[in-house]
């Protein structure tokens, strides 16, 4: 059985320090260290020995004493990998010693450059009589030096065959080859890797008024949808020309304004008010029937006669209204007949504003 337990212990050993062995030789030697250890163990009052071909029950509480040597290795500032010897000499009820020893191997993890705490495997024999069991232990480190290192430590261990329950101390020296940062302040943990924060969108272009020019580089905000703009987002505008025109007719040989032609003279006025910079110039005519003379005087009194219409019935400014008579010089159609020489007997006037507009969208 012990030659079993031996086996066993020794194959889990290997499997916990091959990697820390493998990393020792690929790293610096900076987190390798040898030390001494010095301790008590308090034996189950179950565990028994053999002296002189006689079975004993080992003394319980901590009267056996422990010496012995051990390694490890720092894998990372947290984690640390450790095997170790201890020489074993405990007291037998009823008097009498007995001596073994005690090896195996811990996992152990640092809160911080003191504090650490772990987990392991021991093979403990004490009079010829083995135990194979798990091993937790709590301890403490302090630094003399950048090299040198003393600690403190306890736990228990709870046999897998003899249901051991057993209780350890001890205190050790520790040398690490290359040094370390023998510094009271804390060294910080390494932190978990974060992932990587997904990259936030581009936020889209943001055409606030609908122009399409994008906020960013418009310069005229809240320009109606459907006008046109500029690469500023300004509106574009175009001249726009308007034409009012104004024709009146008369009777034969008369200048007085037939009832039915007040209302274009009357939107003849309207226009001019819209538009007050523009001056006007009504021009008068008649046909070919009479003398040159009558005629020409007929004319300018039927033009006469519309101007003052405009002045005196629809309010507009005299200084801005001027009549001319052309006779029967202008004729608007050649006459062949009476309509022809009716259509002659006129009035004309012809205004023209050019404005700029805004330039709608297409």
């Amino acid at each position: 059985m012990k030659a079993v337990n031996l086996i066993t212990l020794s194959l889990i050993a290997a499997g916990l320090t091959a990697p820390v062995l493998a990393q020792q030789t690929e790293a610096d030697k900076d987190d390798f260290y040898l030390g001494a250890r010095l301790g008590v163990f308090s034996a189950d009052d179950d565990r028994v020995a053999v002296d002189n071909n006689q079975l004993f029950f080992v003394d319980d509480g901590f009267k056996t004493f422990t010496s012995g040597i051990e390694a490890g290795y720092m894998m990372t500032e947290a984690w640390e990998a450790r095997i170790y010897y201890d020489y074993m000499e405990a007291d037998l009820v009823g008097g009498g010693d007995a001596y073994g020893d005690s090896y195996g191997v811990d996992a152990l993890y640092h809160f911080n450059n003191n504090i650490y705490a772990g987990l392991g495997v021991n093979n403990t024999e004490i009079g010829d009589v083995t135990d194979v069991a798990a091993r937790a232990t709590v301890g403490h480190r302090s630094f003399i030096n950048d090299n040198l290192a003393w600690r403190i430590e306890g736990g228990v261990q709870r046999g897998w065959e003899e249901d051991y329950t057993e209780m350890f101390a001890n205190i050790g020296l520790q040398w690490f080859f290359g040094g370390r940062d023998a510094s009271p302040e804390p060294r910080p943990r390494p932190e978990p890797q974060k992932a990587a924060p997904e990259p936030k969108p581009e936020p889209k272009p943001v055409d606030s008024d609908g122009d399409g020019v994008i906020d960013a580089n418009d310069k005229c905000a809240n320009t109606p949808k459907d006008y046109s703009v500029d690469k500023d987002g300004c509106i574009q505008y175009e001249n726009e020309t308007i034409t009012e025109e104004l024709l009146v007719e008369f009777d034969l040989n008369s200048s007085k304004i037939r009832d039915n032609a007040f209302d274009d003279i009357e939107e003849m006025a309207e226009f001019m008010k819209e538009h007050p910079q523009l001056d006007i110039t009504i021009h008068g005519h008649t046909d070919s029937t009479g003398e040159v003379d009558y005629n020409q005087w007929l004319s300018e009194k039927r033009a006469k006669s519309v101007a003052d219409a405009l002045v005196n019935r629809y309010g507009i400014e005299s200084s801005r209204v001027d009549s001319k008579g052309h006779g029967e010089s202008q004729p608007k159609v050649r006459e062949n007949s009476a309509a022809d020489r009716q259509a002659n007997r006129r009035i004309e006037a012809i205004l023209k504003v050019v404005n700029r507009v805004p330039k709608e969208r297409e």
